[in-house]
């Protein structure tokens, strides 16, 4: 039988991608990372777990159907049964921030912990707790990739820290549960990796910590603010997470200054939450809240954020060659937004590159060679045409090419 089973739940925004891509690559003597297809156990665990998987976010976004969640539902739990059969070491180590979500019920715990108890002597849950003002600024960001209509209201994205541990009390029992805060101050050496590799006993060399930057800047998450409220397209198709991953990627070239959330809509929601955090502060033994952070822009407001996609406007432009510049208005806006639409559908890096575009890197050194040969030119065009399934163009242009090599020879 397995001596213990670690879970790691999070939460959210704590360096869990840094700790997931870290343990599942690296090997740990006495710990083995259990192998569920992905380093982030979330999405599995959530099609496992829930009695209403079809409901869990990634499969809403990707548009699969009842039948095919409850395959892979079938699926997912038979692997995980065999994955805990087949443990050839004395602990085990889960990761999931999805157990830590506040708006799910103690009912997937209990179940987790009734899978787990099966195959493990004891169950011991590790969380890390973000402060509330840095959690609500990455939330928000992290709320926006996904895809979401984010409104600008912060109580949308405040973590409800009694919602997300206090369940965990009651299933594992709290002298299991070890909550801790997330602050360089708090952690072994200031780091989240290596705070979590003391408290399992496992050996992390620095060089094999991964490291998982997934913030944006305050001019991406303006852009990406503009795009949702104002012109996402539905989600719910398959492709989803491609188109949207893509965004991402594209965006997170943009900007260098940091989402900073100003005083005058933090401390509202602070307040209104006073208890929650006094019992977070309480459970940790120490305060949970968190200075503000500076900036020369804080945001305050939708319109702060709107204008600073405006003012940045030009960053899309130049990703999509453009040189028109929109006015400030409503309609301007809106023209941002088609942009935006367009970054959404298209890698637009990959068409800059030869191999995307209509000629190949070859045929366009050969077209750079033939210095004006009208006929060489055309055939060459019509072969991109017909590599390219435009079979009645490439056909025009054939004939356009031998009408030429005709009219060359008669003069």
């Amino acid at each position: 039988m397995i001596e213990e089973a670690i879970v790691h739940v999070g939460m959210h925004k704590t360096g869990s991608s840094s700790i997931q891509d870290t343990f599942s690559k690296i090997e740990m003597e006495e710990v083995e990372y259990l192998s569920l297809g992905s380093a982030n156990h979330s999405g599995f665990l959530a099609t496992v777990l829930s009695e209403n998987p079809q409901n869990y976010h990634n499969h809403i976004r990707n548009g699969r159907s009842l039948a095919q969640v409850q395959a892979l539902k079938e699926a997912y739990t038979k692997r995980l049964h065999e994955e805990l059969e087949s443990v050839d070491k004395p602990r085990i180590l889960i990761s999931a921030e999805y157990l830590s979500r506040p708006d799910g019920g103690s009912g997937e715990l209990e179940y987790l912990h009734s899978i787990l108890s099966q195959y493990c002597r004891r169950i011991r849950v590790i969380g890390y707790v973000r402060p509330p003002i840095g959690y609500m600024q990455s939330a928000f960001q992290q709320t926006l990739k996904g895809g979401a209509n984010l409104s600008f209201n912060l109580n949308s994205v405040y973590p409800n820290y009694y919602k997300r541990f206090a369940k965990m009390d009651v299933v594992f029992g709290k002298e299991n549960v070890e909550l801790v805060a997330f602050g360089k101050d708090a952690l072994h050496k200031g780091d989240a990796v290596q705070d979590f590799a003391l408290r399992i006993g496992a050996a992390v060399q620095p060089k094999q910590i991964i490291r998982a930057n997934e913030s944006l800047s305050l001019e991406a998450t303006a852009l990406l603010y503009t795009f949702r409220r104002f012109g996402s397209k539905p989600i719910g198709y398959e492709g989803f997470s491609r188109d949207n991953n893509l965004l991402i990627e594209i965006l997170a070239g943009i900007g260098n200054q940091k989402l900073v959330f100003g005083e005058a809509v933090v401390m509202p929601v602070l307040e209104n939450y006073r208890k929650d955090l006094d019992w977070m502060s309480e459970r940790l033994g120490r305060s949970i809240i968190d200075q503000l952070g500076e900036s020369p822009h804080t945001i305050s407001s939708e319109e702060n954020l709107i204008n600073v996609a405006y003012n940045n406007r030009m960053s899309i432009w130049h990703l999509l060659d453009k040189n028109e510049s929109p006015t400030h208005n409503a309609i301007g806006i809106a023209r941002l937004v088609n942009w935006l639409h367009i970054l959404n559908t298209h890698d637009i890096a990959n068409y800059k590159e030869p191999h995307n575009t209509l000629f190949s890197k070859t045929q366009l050194e050969e077209i750079v060679s033939v210095k004006g040969d009208g006929q060489v030119l055309l055939s060459l065009l019509a072969d991109a045409l017909k590599k390219k399934a435009q079979n009645q163009a490439a056909k025009s242009v054939r004939k356009a090419a031998k009408k030429a090599s005709f009219l060359l020879r008669e003069s």
